[in-house]
């Protein structure tokens, strides 16, 4: 189990689960970028509040710097609409390099 800053741990299944979720969503910033979907602006915000709650959430994160960088990679598509696709494309597949890594290192 992990720790938590709610009164009962999560179990590191749900973690991997939530990992995987994270992928999934990932993902869907790529084809929604070339689609010019309009609610790709909303939908990073929203990624990255979740994200942002996230880390308040489980203690045993320790500010990870893997986190962070998912927030910052988050934060430039968000500064930056006009970024090219093949740029998102590389930074979407990045993203998920990194949450598959804190999957890993936070289910075993």
């Amino acid at each position: 189990m992990i720790g938590a800053s709610v009164s009962n741990p999560v179990y590191r299944q749900t973690l991997r689960n939530y990992f995987q979720y994270l992928v999934d969503h990932f993902f869907k910033i790529l084809p929604m970028k070339e689609q010019q979907d309009s609610g790709l602006p909303i939908y990073l915000s929203s990624l990255k509040f979740e994200i942002l709650g996230f880390e308040g959430l489980f203690v045993q994160t320790d500010y990870n710097a893997s986190v962070i960088t998912l927030l910052s990679i988050l934060q430039s598509m968000i500064d930056d609409e006009q970024i090219d696709v093949s740029v998102v494309r590389r930074e979407v597949f990045h993203a998920i390099s990194i949450c598959n890594k804190l999957k890993d290192l936070y289910s075993k």
